[in-house]
């Protein structure tokens, strides 16, 4: 029996809060992306964070097309979903407004209306889609390729490269636009079109959205006029409160906040998000800022399209900020050809040539365009080095977007594969994870997010980190808990409890703390005395965070039918589109499928749920490799363990190291196996406890040391009497000749 067959698995600590917190994995200040990557509030819930909006004219010039993109993969119950179109007889001043409206029930069923001309109801995922009663629009919503395509890296790499010229001391001039020598901007615009070292790639290729199209008639939204200006808004369905807005790609991820410190563009986005559109103009000087950044990137101060580079500097970025301040996508109804990112716009300067419908098509460069304008002054000149998506997009048939490629795509990492909608949304997710991890430095909350990423992405030293920055964290019942989950995470749960009783001391209330308090009495092997509790807990508030710890229960118990039935349950209570609750649950199933029932096929297949949604989760990759050795399968195993080849998790190491013995290669997997023995002595050097039953497995099995292994697994024990520690504590006594019987352990 190998390892991999015998091993206790990673992330064996019961959920808690910690886990649930995972459900409001968020993102941050990336200013990279069309929407993407937004704000903590917006994306808490993915379904409500809109990724991209297009609007133009069809190409007959009587209807008008609109999309919005979201990040989810379906919508919201709980939410509405509006397109604004603003009408006027002149570009910039509009008089009439008409709405586009859709709420979807559980199901997903649509119910949209185009103000009081028209509606539908109805399954709206055909991509023939759903004709209104009156025939005035037609609907489609559904899963479909997002057509943005956008170096995220790149651009990433470009900012940080100028931010640290900034930092050591490169000049601005009093309009506050950096003085870059010549050098420093040629670095910035060659990053810009890379990708690491190589050519420029599209973060979202393969990104399948949730896409909500309407493509209505013009004069069911042109009663002011045929100067349409569109911005697509999110809505609470309950309360109305507006949590999300776009209008033109970029605007606020570009430019709210750039190179600001510790969350303030972060709050600056949040804030912008929800303003009503008689606020908007609040956050014109903000943008002013931002743009004074962009036009010093090539080096030319006062360069910018509408820069006044002849009057005050204070002034020079007025014009600019005042028309992107108005964070609408202008669209001529009257013209019928669509060729132009921002044509309007640019049509409205002196000498500038009408008849373009301008709007954003799905084929639009419109990341090019946009950040050229803003350095160089032309339509041209800052390239990403992605200049088409993937796939082919329409801008006359319905419903536009090119439907999801069903193929899967190699990783750019291993020689497995995963559908390339699963990696792109698994990479938007990390993405927002990291951003807002680098965006909270030391402050408190960063500790769920950090918790998140080691649990998650096998990052020990995000553990580490979310450990020593816990600590300290004693001066509210909010940091006692904090520091509650991380002693949880790396098993000192006596010392977490201590926290927990504090923080009910000092005026914690029990809806905050009696989840959190129940995981650890799970954690520690009192699953039989905790179990009431928690059913009363779950009776009183059937939650994602009340139900997943009661199916941890069960699972210890035994009673895996019934952990079954609650982990699904607690998949039903969350409303979340977020990937990582949705993957730890999955992967909890698994892990009780195959450590504690048994059944290596029902594992495999909730192994394989949880990768859908997280193909980087590494626990998930890593125990599929296990049954995958374990059935023989060495080429597979060897091939999904290749995908984490820059992982510096141990097990991951041990289990390479012993599938290259069983190929016949002896040699490295002697240096694999010696590479996880040194790294499990550098976790136990930093956190004994949390990976105490994991190293103990590595020693009792390809690390070769029984002594070594009964000395840890009397350590884990100690911290807690789960069946898994007596468990494995028995077969270290064999081991070393203390015993004979798992019987004879002293219990």
């Amino acid at each position: 029996m190998s390892f991999g067959e015998r091993r206790a698995g990673i992330g064996k600590e019961a959920l808690t809060l910690a886990v649930t917190g995972a459900a409001l994995i968020s993102a941050p200040d990336i200013a990279s992306a069309a929407d993407h990557l937004d704000t903590p509030a917006a994306i808490a819930d993915p379904a409500a964070d809109i990724g991209d909006l297009f609007a133009w004219m069809s190409p007959d010039g009587r209807r008008l097309n609109l999309v919005m993109a979201i990040v989810a993969h379906r919508f919201s119950d709980g939410l509405q979903y509006v397109f604004h179109v603003d009408s006027g007889a002149q570009f910039g001043t509009t008089t009439s407004t008409a709405t586009l409206t859709c709420r979807f029930d559980f199901a997903g069923v649509a119910e949209c209306r185009a103000g009081d001309t028209d509606q539908v109801r109805g399954p709206a995922g055909d991509p023939a889609g759903l004709t209104g009663r009156n025939g005035r629009f037609r609907v489609f919503a559904g899963l479909r390729d997002d057509p943005f395509f956008n170096n995220v890296k790149g651009s990433r790499a470009a900012l940080d490269f100028a931010a640290a010229a900034l930092r050591a001391g490169a000049p601005s001039d009093d309009a506050g636009c950096p003085r870059f020598d010549a050098g420093t901007s040629r670095q910035i615009f060659d990053r810009w079109q890379r990708t690491g070292e190589g050519p420029g790639t599209n973060f979202l290729a393969g990104w399948t959205p949730a896409s909500l199209v309407i493509s209505v008639d013009v004069e069911v939204v042109s009663t002011g006029g045929k100067q349409l200006a569109v911005w697509g808004a999110i809505h609470e369905a309950a309360s109305g409160l507006q949590v999300e807005r776009m209008g033109r790609a970029l605007t606020a991820n570009a430019l709210l906040g750039l190179f600001a410190a510790d969350g303030v563009g972060a709050r600056l986005k949040e804030e912008y998000n929800r303003a009503a559109q008689a606020e908007w103009p609040r956050f014109t000087d903000e943008i002013a800022r931002g743009l004074a950044l962009y036009d010093g990137f090539d080096g030319n101060c006062g360069n910018q399209w509408l820069a006044d580079r002849a009057g005050e500097p204070t002034a020079r970025y007025s014009r600019l900020a005042r028309l992107l301040t108005d964070d609408r996508l202008w669209i001529d109804a009257t013209a019928t050809a669509c060729t132009q990112y921002l044509g309007v716009e640019l049509a409205a300067g002196p000498g500038e040539a009408r008849g373009d419908c301008g709007g954003r098509t799905p084929n639009y460069d419109a990341v090019d365009v946009f950040r050229s304008l803003l350095a160089t002054g032309a339509r041209a000149g800052l390239a990403d080095g992605v200049d088409r998506d993937e796939q082919t997009h329409s801008i006359s048939v319905f419903p536009y977007l090119a439907a999801p490629v069903a193929a899967s795509v190699r990783t750019t990492d291993a020689a497995a594969t995963e559908p390339a909608a699963a990696i792109a949304r698994g990479a938007i997710a990390v993405a927002n994870l990291d951003s807002q991890i680098a965006r909270l430095g030391d402050d408190p909350e960063a500790v769920q997010f950090l918790l998140a990423r080691a649990r998650f992405l096998g990052d020990h030293e995000a553990l580490n980190r979310a450990a020593v920055l816990a600590e300290n964290l004693d001066s509210t019942p909010a940091d006692l808990l904090r520091r509650a989950q991380a002693r949880s995470a790396v098993h000192r749960f006596a010392q977490a409890l201590a926290d927990i009783r504090a923080a009910e001391a000092a005026g914690a209330g029990e809806e905050a703390t009696v989840a959190q308090r129940l995981a650890v009495c799970v954690s520690i092997g009192r699953a039989a005395e905790c179990v009431q509790p928690l059913e009363a807990a779950t009776r009183r508030s059937p939650t994602y965070a009340s139900l997943s710890t009661l199916a941890g229960a069960y699972a210890e118990l035994g009673r895996f039918d019934a952990a079954e039935r609650t982990y699904l349950a607690a998949l039903a209570a969350l409303s979340s589109t977020s990937p990582f609750p949705h993957a730890w649950i999955h992967f909890a199933r698994g892990r009780m499928w195959a450590e504690q029932a048994g059944d290596a096929a029902r594992a495999d297949a909730a192994y394989r749920q949880a990768l859908e949604y997280l193909p980087q989760f590494v626990a998930a990759q890593l125990h599929l490799a296990e049954i995958e050795v374990a059935r023989g399968n060495l080429t597979a195993a060897t091939s999904r363990l290749e995908r984490m080849s820059s992982s510096t998790e141990p097990e991951v190491l041990a289990l390479r190291g012993e599938v290259h013995l069983r190929s016949g290669d002896e040699t490295r997997g002697r240096q694999e196996i010696a590479r996880a023995r040194e790294r499990f002595e550098e976790l136990l050097a930093g956190q004994a406890f949390a990976f105490a039953d994991h190293a103990a497995e590595f020693y009792l099995g390809p690390g070769g040391d029984a002594e070594r292994a009964w000395q840890l697994s009397r350590q884990n024990l100690a911290a807690r009497r789960t069946p898994a520690a007596l468990a494995l504590m028995a077969r270290a006594e064999r081991a070393t000749g203390r015993v004979q019987s798992e019987a004879e352990v002293v219990r």
